[in-house]
């Protein structure tokens, strides 16, 4: 599937002279929504050619693993979402919705052998995008009740058989790493708990944010000053933990502490643990203030996962900067030279783009140009959510529901579950009137927690 005519194409428009540089004014809506648009046709030009051979929707071809076709999807939604052009909504629409296996909680059966907490929730997330940018509703069902799905999966599998508590990586026991509670799923939901919350108002969704947050810190996935490391094995009781950084673990971190710090009117402990973060994540910056992925990127030995986890990043550090102003100006300052850095090392012509994964010269130029058809889709999404994170202070969280009551807030997912199981325990149950009193008293408590 790799090594496609697009970058042959490219090379001779390279020869002839017509390829440049993407142009991008930072300080021009137009010129980021025009850069935005030449990335994300040539992610949509591949992903068309893959559809048109293997006939699946919502997939990319290997070596991408079925997580990335689920960024590539909530990179898409956000597309829309930043600068309202729909030519792609109906692509969207279909692959979330063609992904969505077991308990409409995205568990294709044909994806069990790769499907992890994390994996599934990159999906959730992208569900979750859908509802904010309301992308028209699916066949049956809502993006936020699939949302919802995911959380109520993935709470029902909250193990308190070791560690005290935490999410497994793996779901099923016969792929490696169940034995591993990691950041990344963790974190994951983590941020959709928050998110969920932000949207709804519900109490529950609250609670549980504040369960995983204080969780990570009692083993140490996330350290006293918010620095966030990869994972700890269960079987040794998460007594040692593994202390790699990635940009995408902490960012994620930082938008769920940011939307925690936004529902609680800022209350000092969050105030602390969001600008913590923020502090932190001095570690993942270069020279001149783009992001790097520091723990591969000097000396080129990121691998094909790790080469997309800067545009998770500066996707939720720019939602951070939307919900936590506190924190906006420090996001803001390495979102604009991330941006910048990651114009100048993507290239285009005709429908072709090819992008490196540094923004910085920190990195040394490990990083070489290809298209998302020749290997590098993380690349060009890291590239296409660098551009258009410039974007998020120009919109608004459109279903945001903080500090009110969802009439239709479900009641699932209950903290204190401690189910292995994959049980779809169900959502959007309604709540009568005479309730919503009591529920935003309960909800204020439980952000206090």
């Amino acid at each position: 599937m790799l090594a496609r005519s697009g970058v042959l194409s490219l090379a001779f428009t390279l020869l002839t002279g017509h390829a440049a540089a993407i142009d991008l004014d930072i300080n021009s809506k137009d010129s980021i929504k025009s850069a935005a648009k030449v990335l994300a046709s040539g992610i949509v030009a591949f992903y068309d050619e893959t559809l048109n051979e293997d006939l699946i929707p919502g997939l990319f071809p290997h070596p991408y693993y079925w997580w990335e076709s689920g960024l590539a999807f909530n990179a898409l939604v956000d597309y829309y979402g930043l600068t309202n052009d729909s030519e792609y909504n109906s692509r969207i629409s279909e692959a979330l919705q063609h992904q969505l296996g077991d308990y409409d909680a995205f568990m294709p059966a044909n994806q069990t052998k790769v499907l992890g907490n994390d994996d599934q929730s990159f999906w959730g997330l992208a569900s979750l995008s859908a509802h904010e940018v309301q992308l028209p509703a699916p066949a049956s069902g809502s993006w936020l009740e699939f949302a919802k799905n995911v959380f109520d999966t993935q709470t029902s599998r909250w193990d308190t058989h070791s560690c005290d508590g935490g999410l497994k990586w793996q779901i099923f026991t016969f792929n490696d790493g169940y034995n591993y509670k990691n950041a990344a799923s963790n974190g994951q939901l983590f941020l959709l708990a928050a998110r969920l919350a932000d949207q709804t108002g519900n109490a529950t969704y609250a609670e549980w944010a504040n369960k995983i947050y204080n969780w990570t810190t009692e083993v140490g996935l996330v350290s006293a000053d918010q620095h966030v490391y990869d994972g700890t094995d269960d079987r040794q009781n998460c007594s040692a933990v593994n202390h790699i950084q990635w940009t995408n673990n902490h960012a994620e971190f930082t938008e769920g502490a940011a939307l925690m710090y936004k529902a609680s009117n800022g209350s000092q402990k969050w105030t602390d643990i969001v600008t913590g973060f923020v502090k932190a994540s001095s570690t993942f910056t270069g020279d001149g203030g783009a992001l790097i992925e520091a723990a591969c990127e000097k000396n080129g030995k990121c691998d094909i996962d790790q080469r997309a986890f800067k545009g998770i990043a500066v996707r939720s550090f720019g939602r951070a900067a939307q919900v936590a102003p506190i924190v906006a100006d420090s996001i803001h300052a390495m979102l604009n030279a991330s941006a910048k850095g990651a114009a100048k090392n993507c290239e285009s012509g005709g429908d072709n783009v090819v992008c490196g994964l540094s923004w910085s010269s920190s990195s040394n130029g490990t990083s070489e140009q290809a298209t998302a058809a020749d290997g590098n889709l993380g690349e060009v999404l890291n590239a296409l959510q660098a551009i258009q994170a410039l974007l998020w202070p120009t919109v608004k969280f459109i279903n945001s529901t903080i500090g009110t009551v969802s009439p239709n807030a479900t009641t699932s997912g209950s903290p204190t579950g401690t189910s292995d199981g994959a049980q779809h325990t169900g959502s959007g149950a309604t709540l009568a009137a005479s309730f919503t009193l009591v529920l935003a008293i309960a909800f204020t408590t439980a952000l206090s927690c």
